[in-house]
């Protein structure tokens, strides 16, 4: 299954904090018809009380998502900040990164969409591939090595 579409891949996105973040990334979800009128203020308001930042070897990163009832079909809109933005850390809130990618799901099952939260996952354990993506300099670079590590 296809979670990975070219217009959802957003590359120098300005954003001056994880709300604006969200919300900017959320939008391009929402105007392709992926998630409902709902998804946005869900995302917003899961990110405050379930942070999703995570500090990896290279990169900071954040994995913004919501409840399957404001998804219309899955997908991953893979958006690259013109700067990084603070998040809270996954696993302590009171531990800020500096997020230079979001990794914005739509989950409409979570059972049917482990495939993907496992490839989103598998890329940040891949080397090759968290160099692929902080490499990328254009939107097109970005959508192919999101392309190729996520699908």
């Amino acid at each position: 299954m296809q979670s990975i579409y070219e217009d959802l891949v957003l590359y120098g996105v300005e954003a001056e904090n994880a709300e604006e973040a969200i919300r900017k990334v959320g939008k391009q979800l929402h105007e392709k018809g992926f998630v409902k009128d709902t998804y946005i203020d869900a995302v917003a308001a899961r990110e405050v009380e379930y942070p999703t930042g995570l500090q990896l070897k290279d990169i900071a990163v954040a994995m913004p998502h919501t409840a399957g009832v404001h998804v219309n079909t899955p997908a991953v809109c893979v958006a690259k900040l013109a700067k990084p933005v603070t998040f809270a850390h996954m696993g302590d809130p009171d531990t800020k990164v500096q997020a230079e990618i979001l990794f914005m799901m739509a989950i409409k099952n979570p059972d049917e969409q482990l495939d993907m939260l496992q490839k989103v996952m598998g890329v940040f354990t891949n080397t090759e591939a968290v160099e692929a993506l902080k490499a990328a300099d254009n939107q097109e670079m970005l959508f192919r090595a999101a392309k190729e590590y996520i699908g």
